[in-house]
């Protein structure tokens, strides 16, 4: 019998306070993949949102939270994910901290990853028994949306099936923030090659830690 080993501490870096969504699909991933491995996953509130160079608040991170692996969240925006994966490796060598630093990068921005469950969307919206046609892309043409965040809401606005006079009340960015936390079906999001990617890198990391 493998023996469960103490809790493995998580922290998160990312640009601003609205990618901090990227929490629930990190419990995910750690549930799932670790299902008898004790976790901690928290937010190096320090650091968010950016200010200063990417290596500073990365080293502040760890000299704060002291944790065993850092998820490092950038958008691609206008870059390719590539690119964008490159300039957070070589912030990591910079910062010269002792832990992997897991790279998450959707294509264009973190929307793109919280489009893939209907379900989800309609609980953020306060519907979740909601039946209108959201018209979300498919699958295969996620990625490759110029704006997936202003396609995720519009679907958010619809999904609520509100007024217009009462829509004018309704949050969407609040709605935004809870979507991963509704996932409860994660098939679709792990049809998108830049969350196998960032999936791949933190199970690899994770392991890291056990082994």
């Amino acid at each position: 019998m493998r023996l469960v080993l103490s809790v493995i501490t998580i922290s998160i870096v990312c640009d601003g306070t609205s990618d901090l969504c990227i929490h629930d699909l990190i419990q995910w991933i750690t549930d799932t993949s670790f299902p008898e491995q004790a976790f901690r996953i928290s937010e190096a509130r320090e650091v968010i949102p950016a200010h200063g160079p990417l290596h500073s608040r990365l080293k502040k991170a760890y000299s704060s939270y002291e944790p065993h692996i850092i998820v490092c969240h950038r958008d691609a925006e206008s870059m390719s994910i590539e690119k964008r994966i490159t300039e957070i490796i070589a912030a990591h060598t910079h910062a010269e901290i002792p832990i992997p630093v897991v790279p998450a990068v959707p294509v264009r921005m973190i929307e793109s990853w919280l489009l893939t469950n209907a379900h989800a969307i309609r609980c953020a919206a306060d519907n979740k028994n909601g039946t209108v046609e959201l018209n979300l892309p498919r699958n295969r043409d996620i990625e490759q949306l110029p704006d997936p965040k202003s396609v995720l809401f519009t679907a958010l606005k619809t999904a609520t099936n509100l007024a217009p006079r009462r829509l004018k009340q309704f949050d969407a960015h609040r709605a935004r923030r809870r979507i991963a936390s509704f996932m409860e079906d994660f098939d679709s999001l792990k049809r998108l090659p830049s969350f196998q990617k960032f999936e791949k890198q933190l199970i690899t990391a994770i392991a890291s830690q056990i082994n």
